[in-house]
C-alpha cells in the first residue's frame, strides 16, 4: 500500500509568487521595456497571493484558542521580524549613506514612525497589513458572518482615498482577498472551479490586464484591481497544482521555496539592496548584457542567501528559528 503524498500545491503558489516578489524588487534604471511590462502585469496579483492562500489556512484551521492568545501568537510570529528588522535596517541605512548609495534613506526620526508607517524597509507592510488582518479575522470567521466580512471588504477595497498611516490604505486593498481565500477554502465548488481551469484563469488575467492599462484612473480599474488580484491568485494556484502533480526537481525547488517564503521575504531586500549599492559603482547596466547579468545575480542571491542564513545562522536559535521562518 502506497503512502498518500502531502498536497504541496499552496508551497509551490508560495514558491512562485516569492520569486515575483524578488524580481519585482529590482528594477533598474533603463531597464528594458518588457522587464517593466512584466513587473506591472505580475503586481496586479502576487501580493493579493499571499493574502489569499493565509486566509484559505486561517479558514480550514481547527486549532482552538482565546482571541488574545491567538492575537499574541501572531504579533510573535509577525510584528517581533517587523521591529526586529525596522530598527536594523534603520540602523544600517544610516550607517552606510555616507559611503554608499542606498535606496529609501532614513533618519533617526524613523525609529518610532515605524509604529504606524513602515518607512524604514517599505517591502515590512506585507506583515504590518497582515497582522491587522487576524486581528479582526476571528470577530467574523464563525458561520455566516463571512458575508457580514465579505460586504465590509469589498466596501473598503473601493475607499481609495484612505490614509497611508497604519498602513490603512493598503489593509482596505488586500483585506478582500483573505477573505476570498475564506471563501475557497470554505466552499468545494469554488475550489474546484479555481484548479480545474487553468487556461481559463490566464486568459483572464492576461486580457484584463491590457484593458487596465488602457482605462484611467477611476472605479472601473480599482474593481478591475480586485478581480485581477482573484483571477491572478486562481492562475498561480492552479499552475501550482499541475506542477504539484509531477515530483522531479523543479517541483521540490519550487516547494522549498515556498516553504522559505517568510525567510526570503524578509531578507531578500537587505541582500539585494547592499549588490546593487556595490554593482551601480561597478556596472552602467544602459546594455541587454549587462542588465541580463545583473538581474540573473541580485535575483538569484536575493532568493538563495536567505535560506542559507536560516540555515547557518538563525535556525541556530529557537527564537530567530521560529519568528523568522
Amino acid at each position: 500500500m502506497t503512502e498518500k503524498r502531502r498536497d504541496i500545491t499552496f508551497d509551490i503558489a508560495k514558491g512562485i509568487g516569492i520569486i515575483l516578489v524578488v524580481i519585482g524588487h529590482y528594477i533598474p534604471a533603463g531597464a528594458p521595456g518588457w522587464y517593466v511590462e512584466f513587473i506591472e502585469f505580475f503586481y496586479h496579483f502576487h501580493m493579493p497571493l499571499f493574502f489569499l492562500i493565509a486566509g484559505f489556512f486561517y479558514e480550514r484551521s481547527t486549532r482552538q484558542e482565546s482571541y488574545r492568545a491567538f492575537v499574541w501568537g501572531k504579533f510573535q510570529r509577525l510584528m517581533f521580524p517587523y521591529f526586529i528588522l525596522s530598527w536594523a535596517i534603520i540602523g544600517t541605512k544610516i550607517g552606510l549613506s555616507n559611503y554608499l548609495q542606498v535606496d529609501h534613506p532614513v533618519t533617526l526620526d524613523a525609529l518610532y514612525r515605524i509604529f504606524y508607517l513602515p518607512e524604514a524597509g517599505l517591502f515590512l507592510w506585507f506583515v504590518y497589513v497582515l497582522f491587522l488582518v487576524f486581528c479582526i479575522a476571528p470577530i467574523f470567521k464563525p458561520g455566516k458572518r463571512l458575508i457580514l466580512f465579505s460586504i465590509m471588504a469589498l466596501g473598503l477595497a473601493f475607499w481609495y482615498s484612505a490614509p497611508d498611516y497604519c498602513c490603512l490604505g493598503l489593509f482596505c486593498r488586500n483585506l478582500i482577498f483573505f477573505v476570498a481565500g475564506m471563501w475557497v477554502a470554505r466552499e468545494s465548488w469554488l475550489e474546484r472551479l479555481m484548479y480545474r481551469l487553468p487556461w481559463l484563469w490566464v486568459a483572464l488575467t492576461v486580457v484584463l490586464s491590457i484593458v487596465y492599462v488602457r482605462l484611467p484612473h477611476g472605479f472601473i480599474t480599482l474593481a478591475l484591481s480586485v478581480i485581477l488580484g482573484v483571477t491572478g491568485s486562481f492562475m498561480v494556484l492552479s499552475i501550482s497544482r499541475g506542477i504539484a502533480f509531477f515530483d522531479n526537481l523543479f517541483s521540490r525547488a519550487l516547494n522549498r521555496l515556498g516553504i522559505m517564503s517568510m525567510t526570503i521575504y524578509l531578507f531578500h531586500t537587505w541582500i539585494m539592496g547592499g549588490e546593487k549599492a556595490i554593482l551601480t559603482q561597478i556596472l552602467t547596466g544602459e546594455n541587454i548584457i549587462e542588465f541580463t547579468l545583473s538581474a540573473l545575480f541580485i535575483i538569484g542571491t536575493g532568493i538563495v542567501f536567505p535560506i542559507w542564513l536560516y540555515r547557518w545562522v538563525w535556525s541556530k536559535n529557537r527564537f530567530t528559528a521560529r519568528i523568522f521562518k
